[in-house]
C-alpha cells in the first residue's frame, strides 16, 4: 500500500433520502477523522447531529452550489467555497438549499474526535463558534516553498480549534508547492472544482482531479506541481495528532 491513501470523487455514487445523501469516504484509514461526501437536493433541509465537546468536533466544507445555514441567532449564505464549524451541542443549526437552487449543494462533512488536549483548547481559549468563513473572506499569508502564481488562504487557524485547521492554495501552472514535511500534522486535500495537478508524496506520484480527497500521515515530505493550463485551487484540513508542541496536553 502506497503513503498516500484517495478517495476519488469519480467513484462515489449518491443515494438520496429527503434530498440528502451521505456517503462515507477514506472509511478506516484514521482513526481519529471520519468523512463524508455530502450532497443535497434543491428544496432539501438538514439538521445534522449534534456533539458535547467531550465527544467530537465537525466541520461542514461546501465546495460547489448554494444555499444557508440557520441557527437561532443568525443565518449564513453559502454562496462560495465555505466552511462552518458548529458550537457543539450548544446551538442547533440546519442546512437549506433553496427550492429554486439552480443544482446540488455539495459539501465535505468532518468529524474528529476530542483529545484531553482539544477539550481543554475549547474550554480554556478558542475561536469564537459557530465560525462561518467564505474563501473570499480568508486572510492570505506567505511560504517559501510555493512558487509564482499560488495564493495561500487561512480559514480555520492553527491553535484556535484544537488540534484541528484549514485553508486553501489557490494557483494556476506552471508552478509548484514545494517539497516540505510535517512531523507532527495528519494532512487531507480537497481539490475544488477545475483543479487538476500533480501532488507527490515519499516519493509516490499521484494526479488529484476536482472532488477527490487524499490523506497523508505525518512525516512525509510531500508537494505539488501544476503544468500549464491546470489549477491548483485546493482545500488543505490538518489535524495535529498530539497537540502543539509546548502547549497544553
Amino acid at each position: 500500500m502506497g503513503t498516500i491513501k484517495i478517495s476519488r470523487r469519480k467513484e462515489i455514487v449518491h443515494s438520496f433520502e429527503k434530498g440528502l445523501s451521505r456517503q462515507k469516504i477514506l472509511v478506516g484509514e484514521y482513526s481519529q477523522a471520519a468523512f463524508e461526501a455530502c450532497a443535497m437536493k434543491p428544496g432539501a433541509l438538514w439538521a445534522p447531529p449534534r456533539y458535547k465537546v467531550e465527544e467530537k468536533n465537525q466541520i461542514f466544507l461546501f465546495t460547489s452550489g448554494s444555499g444557508y445555514i440557520t441557527t437561532p441567532r443568525r443565518a449564513f449564505n453559502i454562496n462560495e467555497v465555505s466552511v462552518f464549524v458548529p458550537e457543539f451541542d450548544t446551538e442547533a443549526f440546519e442546512i437549506h438549499v433553496s427550492a429554486d437552487s439552480p443544482g446540488d449543494l455539495e459539501f465535505i462533512h468532518i468529524e474528529t474526535l476530542m483529545s484531553s488536549y482539544d477539550i481543554t483548547c475549547m474550554r480554556e481559549a478558542r475561536m469564537s463558534l459557530p465560525r462561518f468563513r467564505g474563501l473570499s473572506e480568508g486572510w492570505t499569508y506567505e511560504e517559501e516553498f510555493k512558487g509564482p502564481g499560488t495564493t495561500s488562504i487561512m480559514l480555520l487557524e492553527h491553535r484556535n480549534l484544537g488540534r484541528l485547521s484549514m485553508g486553501a492554495t489557490l494557483g494556476h501552472g506552471p508552478s509548484y508547492v514545494g517539497q516540505h514535511i510535517h512531523n507532527e500534522l495528519e494532512q487531507w486535500y480537497h481539490p475544488l472544482p477545475g483543479a487538476s495537478f500533480t501532488y507527490t508524496a515519499n516519493g509516490e506520484e499521484i494526479r488529484l482531479e476536482a472532488g477527490d480527497l487524499s490523506y497523508t500521515p505525518h512525516g512525509f515530505h510531500h508537494g505539488s506541481k501544476a503544468a500549464e493550463g491546470e489549477k491548483f485551487d485546493y482545500i488543505w484540513f490538518e489535524l495535529c495528532e498530539n497537540g502543539y508542541p509546548g502547549e497544553i496536553k
